[in-house]
């Protein structure tokens, strides 16, 4: 019988035992007289398929070792080349000369079985998260599928793990969308939790990713639910770059909802400490008409022109309004920044608009001399 530790790096025997631990890969040869009795079969897992072997057969190559004795055990991959002894029971490597050396399509084929079974186990740590990411690399798609099996049902926990979290940013940027379906699914299992995660440190990222990589129909009642808090979301620290993805990359519908909700709710918004971020996305990406409608809603509440200018994300914005506004508004967003312009020259960012007003002045100064 051969129990293996769930720690990859350690191994057990469990007739004597003795222990060995492993670190590389290297081909084998598997004398198995020692460890089986008449009766045990044990399965051996190799690249090209799975194989039964008793007591008296012997196993060539590098391979992953179960025991039928103990059906829970994690699979052993087979390591280093050295002799490492099961119950007594010498596992003799064969020569690494340039003849008989493992090729690195046998070794990563290795390195993604050795971390089948503890995916969910590895991806909790610095090493182990390392570890599996390395071995998605390598995967073939069918081994891919089987890893990301081991998250169902942990997706959200996964999401707010500072180390799990990157393994899921590895699948969605390596993966089809929809094999990424049950993290959506899993974050709109309750009301109020796929928001939670978005405003996550961890989580967020993987909010914005999935927002990116799935199609329109996978994430529509992802985006609903983002939507339906986005005057919240806006203002918080993580929370604001969802929104900004939805004003970059949703539908028109979505862009033109969010415009409105800003519209609304601009003195909430661009007061916020992150706020600025979301009115300069809305102000790139929305329709003409709701640029329009935020710069007008920007412009009715006394001093909020001048405090956005000064945002490192607000002065864009600022710029952009100053564009869409014209007539008697344009002529009341010029005064109104005049009025603070002192205010703007030692800001670190109001300066780029202060010296937009200044260019300005000397544009239509010099053309009045011209006219004249």
């Amino acid at each position: 019988m051969v129990m293996v530790s769930p720690f990859p790096m350690v191994l057990s025997a469990g007739l004597d035992g003795r222990e060995a631990t492993s670190s590389r890969v290297a081909k084998c040869h598997l004398s198995l007289d020692a460890m089986l009795s008449e009766s045990t079969t044990a399965r051996v897992t190799q690249p090209k398929g799975m194989a039964s072997l008793r007591k008296g057969d012997s196993l060539w190559g590098s391979a992953l070792l179960f025991s039928q004795d103990f059906p829970g055990s994690f699979p052993l991959a087979i390591d280093e080349p050295a002799c490492i002894r099961l119950g007594g029971c010498p596992l003799s490597p064969l020569s690494t000369s340039s003849g008989d050396a493992l090729s690195d399509t046998s070794l990563s084929s290795h390195s993604e079985r050795s971390v089948l079974g503890s995916v969910w186990l590895l991806s909790q740590n610095a090493e182990g998260t390392r570890r599996v990411q390395d071995a998605l690399d390598h995967a073939s798609d069918e081994m891919k599928e089987a890893m990301l099996q081991e998250f169902h049902g942990r997706a959200v926990k996964a999401m707010r793990d500072p180390h799990a979290n990157h393994v899921l940013q590895k699948c969605i940027s390596i993966m089809a969308p929809n094999s990424l379906q049950f993290m959506v699914e899993e974050l709109l299992e309750r009301d109020g939790l796929a928001t939670a995660v978005a405003r996550h440190r961890y989580g967020g990222r993987i909010v914005q990713q999935l927002l990116k990589k799935c199609s329109v129909s996978q994430v529509s009642a992802l985006a609903e639910a983002l939507m339906q808090e986005s005057v919240a979301l806006a203002g918080h620290s993580f929370g604001n770059y969802s929104v900004q993805h939805l004003l970059q990359n949703g539908t028109e519908e979505q862009q033109h909802r969010l415009a409105q909700t800003i519209t609304r709710n601009a003195e909430t918004i661009c007061r916020s400490r992150v706020g600025d971020g979301i009115v300069a996305a809305a102000m790139e990406h929305v329709s003409s008409e709701d640029k329009l409608s935020i710069a007008r809603a920007v412009l009715l509440q006394p001093g909020l022109l001048v405090e956005l200018a000064q945002g490192r994300h607000g002065h864009s914005a600022v710029l952009r309004m100053m564009q869409v506004l014209d007539g008697k508004e344009s002529l009341q967003a010029h005064m109104s920044l005049a009025m603070g312009i002192a205010t703007l020259r030692v800001s670190r960012y109001g300066r780029i608009v202060a010296k937009y007003l200044e260019e300005k002045a000397l544009h239509a100064a010099v053309g009045q001399q011209q006219s004249v």
